[in-house]
């Protein structure tokens, strides 16, 4: 028996021994959490809390759930800077009821909150001032997340805490439970307060505009602005701007203070400069207003800096922005001051305005950059001020619009006395006037009007003049050009033959020699016609239509097109030119010979010009509607731009030239030539082109009449094609 009690002695030791150890242990991943029981009505939570302080703001829900915890008191102030603080808490229900509550954290940038469910499983929900309204678990201005408490149960809460920004990381963690009906009438108060504010700013600012459009005085201006950008920072102050005017832009929400104070600040100073002349009267405070609206440029690039860059400066302007405007407060109310002091009347509304807003609104600033708690008198003291200032401000404007009218009125009567003696006198010196200038204007105008009858034949006769000449210079202009540009291949052929035929005619064939005085006689005939071409169209601009020749006839269009395809054969080879044929060998058309062989010919010099070696020109033909043929060059040359192309048939602007492949030069003017003839034989000319792919040259001619009906047309449809 003593045995088994000393056995059983040492095994109670040894179990106490290791409860022992255990207790002792290090705490690392089993702390327990704080158990928090929801209590009807609001409730803020003020037990220290088990933080976790996750430095570089990766780490997952998975890790954090081992991490180790410690308690921080709510009222222990956190660093500034970007952080990342997970909070872990247990809300029990000991009720028989769901319990549902809005948490609420803080205008944290960021907030994420993972619940643990009985199973296992984690559900995330967010919300966060830099999230846009559509992405919160609640969508409104302040950043509540939603939570159901299922009876006699409790729920194991993960909070993590992001603050990108200061202005957006309170200074101490808070946690706050409210319930839906609570958070309900919080807004509904929100918004019937701020909609009376809002409503009172809004008409007396339309007041102040329509006196503006009556007595056009900036005072009124000035003050309708300000009183815009005071309605529109309470609206950003309270909410509703994120609500209502740039929900999906939190990042821009949480800047714009930035500017809409500047705005109102800006025009305050305005209105008190109109409001008591101090350009006049005060120029020592004029210049100290001045400097104040100079100073609004600060804020004003802090916030666009903070915004395009990832600087934070926000809450830096906050605390400028608060330092300014206490500084403008106090200009004002000094201002207003001297302007009494000097017996300026209505500067006594002005100043009794501004006493109640000066004071609410330095309370404001003074909460604003957390030098007083938030309280009701220093959340609403500003807007309280406001209203009486607005109401106020509004008896010393009505009291200036009143003096302003009665100067007005005294200088109207004072004016409309001083017209009518001179309209009296002004009538009896028109009456002498009248009658002298009657007789000096009859003798007048029988002289003008035989001056002005000359003047108008001479004019006449200059502006013909002139359009005679300027079109004669331009048909010289354009006729040395075509000479220039189409008379020198068939020159240079002729040189060239008679070159060959004094140096070396004692080497060459008798079959060579002929071959190449063929050629030489076709060049010199091709040059006559030519001249005699261009001389006709000559005598066609300048007015001697009926010096033109024009003798339309049937022609056969593949024989046209052969010779001067001959004629142009040296210079395609030369480049490594290649002709394809597609046309018709039966087609005729009716047109002056002359002048269809000449278009041909120039669409075919343009092609070769703009082409590159061993490119393909092709020329074809086929028969369209309305009784004409359509000829076509296309060429897979360098194109033209389109500015160019525009150009081509204009005859009031000269084409816009580029040279050719083999840098041959040309003036653009051959093109003119063409459509001159195409339009006297009755068809019209088109061009299309791109830059890097070619051109298309096309024209229609008048078939004859027997090509027009559909067996000239099957007739006319086997195609002829050369290499």
């Amino acid at each position: 028996m003593g045995k088994a009690r000393s056995v059983s002695g040492i095994k109670y030791s040894l179990l106490l021994t290791w409860l022992l150890l255990l207790l002792c242990a290090p705490v690392t991943f089993a702390q327990p959490a704080n158990r928090v029981e929801l209590l009807p009505g609001s409730q803020e939570i003020r037990l220290p809390l088990q933080v976790y302080q996750d430095t570089g703001g990766k780490k997952t829900i998975a890790t954090i759930k081992q991490a180790p915890f410690e308690q921080l008191d709510t009222t222990a102030t956190l660093l500034a800077g970007k952080t990342v603080h997970w909070v872990r808490v247990i809300l029990v229900n000991n009720s028989n009821y769901q319990q549902d509550r809005y948490l609420y954290a803080g205008d944290w940038s960021r907030i994420e909150l993972f619940t643990q469910q009985p199973d296992g499983t984690t559900i995330k929900q967010q919300t966060g001032q830099l999230l846009p309204v559509s992405e919160r678990d609640i969508p409104s201005s302040k950043p509540y997340v939603r939570l159901q408490v299922a009876p006699q149960s409790q729920l194991l809460l993960y909070l993590r805490l992001q603050g990108d920004i200061d202005l957006y990381k309170p200074q101490h963690l808070n946690l706050q439970l409210h319930t839906p009906e609570q958070v309900v009438q919080a807004n509904n108060d929100r918004l019937l307060g701020q909609g009376i504010f809002i409503g009172i700013i809004s008409v007396m600012a339309l007041y102040n505009l329509v006196l503006f459009m009556s007595v056009r005085d900036r005072s009124y201006l000035y003050y309708v602005m300000a009183l815009a950008g005071t309605g529109l920072y309470f609206m950003f102050y309270h909410g509703f701007a994120l609500e209502l005017l740039w929900p999906e832009s939190p990042v821009w929400n949480a800047h714009s203070f930035a500017f809409i104070v500047t705005f109102n600040g800006i025009f305050r100073l305005l209105f008190t400069r109109s409001y008591l002349n101090t350009r006049l009267t005060m120029p020592f405070w004029d210049k100290a207003i001045t400097f104040l609206a100079l100073l609004y440029a600060l804020p004003v690039a802090m916030g666009l800096l903070s915004y395009f860059t990832p600087l934070d400066l926000l809450q830096a302007c906050v605390d400028l922005i608060g330092i300014i405007g206490g500084a403008v407060l106090v200009v004002m109310f000094l201002v207003g001051v001297h302007a009494l002091y000097k017996g300026y009347r209505p500067a006594l509304y002005f100043l009794f305005a501004n006493v109640l807003f000066v004071i609410g609104a330095l309370l404001f600033i003074l909460k604003e950059t957390h030098l007083v708690p938030d309280t009701p008198l220093t959340v609403y003291s500003a807007q309280v001020g406001i209203v009486a200032q607005v109401v106020l401000f509004s008896l010393g404007l009505a009291y200036r619009l009143n003096t302003v009218t009665s100067e007005l009125a005294t200088k109207v009567l004072e004016k409309e006395r001083m017209e009518l003696e001179k309209e009296v006198e002004r009538k009896r010196l028109i009456e002498q006037q009248k009658k002298d200038l009657e007789v000096t204007v009859a003798n007048r105008t029988a002289a003008l009007r035989n001056k002005t009858q000359e003047l108008k034949h001479t004019v006449r006769q200059l502006k013909a003049s002139e359009l005679k000449l300027m079109r004669i210079n331009s048909i010289k202009d354009r006729f040395f050009s075509i000479i220039s540009h189409d008379l020198r291949t068939p020159l240079a052929t002729l040189d060239s033959f008679l070159n060959i035929l004094i140096n070396f005619s004692d080497r060459m064939k008798p079959e060579q020699m002929q071959k190449l005085a063929n050629h030489t006689q076709l060049s010199v005939r091709n040059l006559q016609a030519l001249l005699e071409n261009l001389l006709q169209w000559s005598a066609a601009q300048s007015g001697s239509a009926d010096t033109v020749s024009f003798d339309p006839e049937e022609v056969y269009l593949f024989e046209t097109v052969q010779r001067n395809l001959d004629l142009l054969q040296d210079t395609a080879i030369a480049k490594g030119i290649n002709w394809q044929l597609e046309l018709p060998e039966n087609l005729k058309v009716y047109a002056d010979a002359n002048m269809l062989a000449f278009v041909i010919r120039n669409l075919l010099h343009n092609a070769i010009k703009f082409s590159g070696a061993g490119s393909t020109i092709k020329i074809s033909a086929a028969i369209t509607g309305g009784g004409m043929a359509e000829v076509s060059v296309q060429d897979q040359g360098t194109g033209m731009a389109p500015e160019t192309v525009a150009s081509l048939f204009n005859q009031e602007q000269l084409a816009l030239t580029t040279k050719g492949t083999a840098n041959e030069k040309g003036t653009g003017l051959g093109l003119l030539l063409c459509r001159l003839f195409v339009e006297r034989n009755g068809g019209f000319i088109w061009v299309s082109s791109e830059v890097g792919k070619g051109s298309r040259f096309w024209f229609t001619v008048p078939l004859t009449p027997g090509n027009s009906t559909p067996e000239a047309q099957q007739l006319a449809a086997t195609t002829a094609v050369v290499g």
